[in-house]
């Protein structure tokens, strides 16, 4: 698997939990733009790529997907596209035309009293205005803290950290532009090059 294409297996699958006091759910469809950083350490060199893209979720149908550039220097390095659903999930190479297949992963709908989510912290942004953060729980040594808006339980930001190919990675992601369902549902679209 890529160090590129698999950086965002828990993206979108997670798309996190809020409200401490009553029960809120993230919305069943949703897109958003996505920009952020990588930084890794490969054979003793330490690097920051730049990641731009759009990410949608739609619960109703258990898919999640992410589009994303890499840069390196401002230079483009890589297109990956990334889907997941309830029965399988694919990381593909959209540049070289491969693509890997890999176990389906959970897509549920995040709420605030989903029990793979685990209060972390939150923080006053202004007046009544609140974020909360939440720690991902998966079963595997990924770690992933989710920062939403406890109001309408849209995603803010997320932090993983994870060794893909025994490279060290953090990653750090800003959501922005986020909209309620989604305007083009042929990002969800498997590329015939993953059917083969």
């Amino acid at each position: 698997m890529s160090r590129y294409g698999s950086l965002f297996v828990a993206l979108l699958v997670v798309a996190v939990s809020t409200s401490l006091a009553e029960r809120v759910c993230t919305s069943e469809q949703w897109e958003a733009d996505v920009v952020g950083k990588i930084a890794q350490t490969i054979q003793g060199q330490f690097t920051i790529l730049d990641v731009v893209g759009k990410a949608a979720a739609d619960y109703k149908k258990g898919m999640t997907a992410f589009l994303q550039s890499v840069y390196m220097n401002g230079q483009f390095i890589h297109k990956y596209l990334y889907l997941s659903s309830q029965s399988e999930t694919y990381v593909a190479d959209v540049e070289g035309e491969t693509c890997q297949r890999l176990l389906p992963l959970r897509v549920d709908q995040p709420c605030s009293d989903s029990d793979w989510l685990t209060y972390r912290t939150s923080w006053s942004i202004g007046g009544s205005h609140w974020t909360d953060t939440y720690r991902y729980s998966n079963g595997t040594s990924l770690i992933t803290d989710v920062t939403v808006l406890r109001n309408d339980f849209s995603i803010v930001s997320e932090s993983i950290e994870q060794v893909v190919e025994n490279v060290h990675q953090l990653i750090t992601l800003q959501y922005g532009n986020t909209t309620v369902g989604i305007t083009d549902s042929s990002i969800f679209n498997i590329p015939s090059y993953c059917e083969m």
